[in-house]
């Protein structure tokens, strides 16, 4: 063989070998493209399943609101036609949760249609079952139009929420568990495509690997045939140390190669980080909504356990009172004192019915104060005075001690409300023939409003714990309730930028005190005495 000949043979080979490594890297790369749109195809529908969830669980939540606002109208005495602005609501949460499952059927192909189609049959499902309770809804108020309030609230709770709530959350429910299985699914091809991705990269490593190593013998072996031959054309022609520098440029091109095969690990090493970012992310972001889930599904079903007990104990008084009113064997006085405590009862019913409402709205941020100059001597008055009845029935004795002003920068209403939790609670755990005292008093710190009882007191480690939502002490499961009274009194006082604090009194009971940030200046009781 010449040395042209082997020469040339050689640079073919070269050729042969640069034209492989281009398509290898032509096919790395076609596959980085690839698994990117594949891994943002799954994240898009991923997402997608994500925000089904929550348009879901937003339905859940304003069907609780509705239901609790339909009670309430009873309660009120508000039996108009007029649909509540919760039923409203609803139907829009309905409505934004079909249009998107619409959406997402028309962006679906032939494939996912049929999946589509069942959560459209779905949410067609939710707003007809809907429509159906709103259609009921108003056919029981027109017929309770003039009845008793209470009554009224426990047959539409009995005859129309508890059937037709189990239908609207089984679906709901059915809904909800689509949604999670398919952002699950979609998590699941996520981590298959990565796989599939790591696997393909690691085969085409090796065959380039491969095919380089069998390039470098072949190479070796045909450079080694023409050395001898290119030496001898040197010292006879001079022209060695052109022919010299055609192997000096071969390590410059591997160099070159080499360094394309790292930028495309490097390449597929930073994808794969990201892919399993995102995967991580979108799967914490999912063991966070299952939590929220849980932690939701246990306050409804603690809510319904208990609340059914707290409502039925003044019902029960109410229809009691009621049958001896109309007996009339007691006579007029008798009957007076029927109606205090049916009254009383009725009160009662009606404030516990007022945290429910003024607790679901604290939580879900639809209840804001207005915050302005007022008395908290007026409002612990106020308070005092709408819990006496109810105080009587129970055989307490309610003291009340205030100065003439305890000028405050607050909500009045909601103080008034505070201060009646408080009373309520303090009449509800003192026994008959016992005394609760509330005292409004002026402090360097601000005004303060107390309430003391003659009640068995905190168990240890129960006066924080108390101010937590459905949480109740010993006592309270003993004496009945659903453990809202504390928790209104502390978001309260949180509002006004003051504290509520419980703690046991040495003579026996408990008491508990709302503490408020001192009023501006000009508020204080020098300021309006000089101003009088």
């Amino acid at each position: 063989m010449t040395d042209r000949t082997a020469g040339l043979s050689i640079v073919g080979r070269l050729r042969v070998a640069l034209a492989a490594l281009i398509c290898a890297v032509a096919l790395f790369a076609a596959l980085a493209i690839w698994g990117a749109n594949a891994a943002m195809r799954e994240a898009a529908a991923a997402e997608t399943a994500f925000a089904q969830l929550e348009r879901a669980r937003a339905v859940e939540a304003a069907f609780n609101r509705y239901l609790l606002r339909e009670t309430e109208r009873r309660l009120d005495g508000a039996l108009g036609p007029a649909e509540s602005r919760e039923a409203a609501a609803l139907r829009g949460a309905l409505l934004v949760f079909r249009r998107a499952v619409e959406a997402d059927l028309a962006a679906r192909d032939a494939a996912g249609r049929e999946a589509g189609r069942a959560r459209l049959v779905q949410a067609t499902a939710l707003a007809n079952l809907f429509e159906r309770i709103e259609t009921e809804a108003m056919l029981d108020r027109a017929r309770a139009d003039g009845a008793d309030p209470a009554r009224s609230a426990l047959e539409f709770l009995s005859l129309i929420a508890s059937e037709r709530d189990r239908s609207f959350r089984a679906v709901i429910a059915e809904a909800v568990e689509r949604e999670r299985a398919a952002a699950a699914a979609a998590l699941a091809r996520l981590e298959a495509l990565r796989e599939r991705l790591g696997a393909a990269a690691l085969a085409m490593a090796l065959a380039g690997l491969a095919a380089a190593a069998l390039f470098g013998r072949a190479f070796y072996r045909s450079l080694l045939r023409p050395i001898e031959g290119l030496a001898e054309a040197a010292e006879a022609f001079g022209a060695g140390a052109r022919d010299a520098r055609a192997p000096a440029r071969l390590p410059g091109e591997f160099a070159l190669l080499g360094a394309r095969f790292d930028a495309m690990a490097e390449t597929i090493d930073g994808e794969q980080a990201r892919l399993e970012a995102e995967v991580a992310a979108r799967t914490a972001a999912l063991e966070a909504a299952n939590a929220e889930l849980r932690r939701i599904d246990g306050q409804r079903r603690r809510f319904f356990a208990t609340v059914s007990h707290e409502l039925r104990t003044p019902v029960t008084v109410l229809l009691g009172e009621a049958q001896v009113a109309l007996r009339g064997g007691a006579g007029e006085e008798g009957a007076r004192e029927a109606l205090g405590r049916i009254a009383a009862s009725g009160g009662y019913l009606r404030r516990r019915l007022d945290d429910l409402l003024r607790l679901a709205r604290s939580e879900d941020g639809g209840l804001s104060l207005t915050l302005g100059p007022c008395d908290l001597s007026e409002a612990g008055r106020a308070a005092a005075q709408a819990a006496r009845a109810y105080a009587a029935a129970a055989e307490v004795s309610l003291d009340f001690d205030a100065p003439e002003a305890a000028p405050a920068q607050g909500d009045a209403e909601a103080l008034r409300q505070a201060a009646l939790a408080l009373i309520d609670n303090a009449v509800k755990l003192s026994p008959p023939g016992g005394t609760v005292r509330v005292a409004v008093a002026n402090g360097p710190d601000g005004p303060s409003l107390s309430v003391a009882d003659d009640g068995p007191g905190f168990g240890a480690g129960e006066a924080d714990a108390l101010f937590e939502p459905y949480v109740q002490g010993a006592a309270g499961r003993r004496s009945g309730g659903v453990g809202l009274g504390l928790a209104v009194v502390r978001w309260i006082a949180a509002q006004h930028g003051g504290a509520a604090q419980a703690a046991n009194r040495p003579e026996g009971g408990a008491i508990v005190t709302l503490r408020l940030p001192p009023p501006p200046a000009a508020q204080t009781p020098a300021a309006l005495a000089v101003a009088s």
